[in-house]
């Protein structure tokens, strides 16, 4: 496994969570290349896979269990599949896409390297151990289209290195992880969507990273700013990390209004600047689908509306919040971030003895998960209510850009790319001061 605030100078080996005890599955099938491209472990036994070709793992009694060629195998603690033949892999189904987000889907992923197949607390925990540049072929991919130019395949290869070497979040260490192979972490659906492009993307950036002060920068990216970068602290820990800035994602000499005025970030969500690397105008929404992730959903990114009924809202809020939410009188825009996504979000509402009650939910992340039980698109929001009386009937949420908006914006980075700008151009652009250099050969 990596090493927190390790840089290494060889190409190392990782750990990726396919199946997660959270996600409650218990079963799972493999199936195979081909039938003699493993060997195959079974807890202390050893042997060739030549007379399969796909397997079930059911768990059972707090154990794995599955058939062979008529034997049955039970009281399983883990499998193991290792690779005898170069470019051998074993398809698993099914996998989640998009875990606790609105696109979450059961997809079908080709997995390279070796699989380990155990048990969490009686939970099925299924990992892909294999080495980084293999492991980055597939994300730069996954993540966004293959269509996608040359210098955008390559930033998004180097932008998921260095946020793999950095190793700051460490989500998954507790289960022996490296990082799961979702949104949570960074996308990755095996060779499912590996192309020569993100080949040569992967070999032409080959243990390059982007470092700021000496260290590898922590290169958090999101699918779309909304015209306007945010910075880290607003999001995550209250430090400011000298990389990531709230710049407009524009070309040079383009200025944004300051955003945390309501007024300005009113004007802004509303509006459609088309000098942003990301808009509609820069990359027309009808023509997007082509260059994002497989798994993304085809629609608007750069602006977007999205309704909820109060019903809906206050159900969602007595799940994720807990509360005893009859039904909501009032969202408030409190404090917003440099690129209006929301600071503070105060919520009026009354409970089933018909008391009221007020709340504040702060950061970008917690509002857009109470804010629809989907995950809304982004926080950088204007928040319109219809109905009658003290009670609206719904909420109508005017939104700018899909995800947290720091550092890379894949589809600005895309918007540059299709301008000409180079590989590293893009790099600077979205993390300023950072330098651009091969950690290993």
């Amino acid at each position: 496994m990596l090493k927190p605030g390790v840089i290494p100078n060889e190409e190392p080996q990782i750990r990726v969570g396919i199946v997660l005890p959270s996600d409650d599955q218990t079963k799972v099938t493999t199936f195979l290349s081909d039938m003699c491209d493993y060997e195959l472990a079974v807890d202390t036994l050893t042997f060739s896979t030549c007379e399969v070709a796909s397997i079930l793992f059911i768990v059972e009694d707090n154990a794995i269990s599955f058939q062979i060629d008529g034997k049955k195998y039970e009281k399983v603690n883990k499998v193991v599949f290792r690779p005898v033949v170069e470019d051998a892999y074993i398809t698993l189904d099914p996998v989640i896409s998009g875990r606790e987000f609105h696109w979450r889907k059961y997809i079908s992923v080709k997995l390279p390297g070796t699989l380990e197949i155990s048990l969490i607390e009686g939970k099925l925990l299924v990992v892909n151990e294999l080495p980084l540049e293999t492991y980055l072929t597939c994300v730069a991919t996954s993540e966004m289209g293959a269509a996608c130019p040359p210098a955008l395949i390559e930033a998004q290869t180097v932008v998921a290195r260095a946020w793999m070497l950095a190793n700051v979040e460490q989500k998954h260490t507790d289960i022996g992880l490296d990082v799961c192979n979702d949104d949570c972490c960074q996308r990755y659906q095996g060779l499912n969507n590996v192309t020569e492009n993100s080949k040569a993307g992967t070999a032409a950036t080959r243990g390059m990273v982007i470092l700021h002060s000496g260290k590898i920068c922590d290169a958090r990216y999101s699918k779309s700013c909304g015209g306007k970068m945010e910075v880290f602290e607003n999001l995550w820990e209250n430090t400011p990390l000298p990389y990531m800035q709230a710049l407009p994602d524009m070309p040079e000499g383009n200025e944004v209004p300051d955003l945390k005025i309501e007024e300005n970030a009113q004007k802004w969500i509303l509006s459609n600047p088309k000098e942003a690397f990301c808009s509609s105008t820069t990359v027309p929404e009808n023509e997007l689908k082509q260059y994002i992730g497989a798994c993304d959903d085809e629609g608007e990114y750069f602006r977007w509306t999205v309704e909820i009924s109060n019903d809906e809202l206050s159900a969602n809020l007595r799940d994720k919040l807990k509360l005893d939410v009859k039904e909501v009188l009032d969202l408030q825009t409190r404090q917003r971030a440099e690129s209006a996504r929301l600071l503070k979000l105060g919520i009026i509402y009354r409970d089933f003895d018909d008391k009221e009650h007020e709340i504040e939910i702060d950061k970008d992340y917690n509002a857009r998960l109470v804010l629809h039980p989907k995950f809304l698109f982004s926080s950088a929001v204007i928040i319109d209510k219809v109905g009658t009386g003290d009670v609206p009937k719904r909420f109508i949420y005017h939104g700018a850009g899909w995800g947290h908006g720091a550092g890379l914006c894949q589809i600005g980075a895309l918007g540059m790319s299709l301008k000409g700008y180079s590989t590293e151009e893009i790099l600077a652009h979205y993390y300023p001061g950072s330098k651009y250099k091969k950690i290993y050969k």
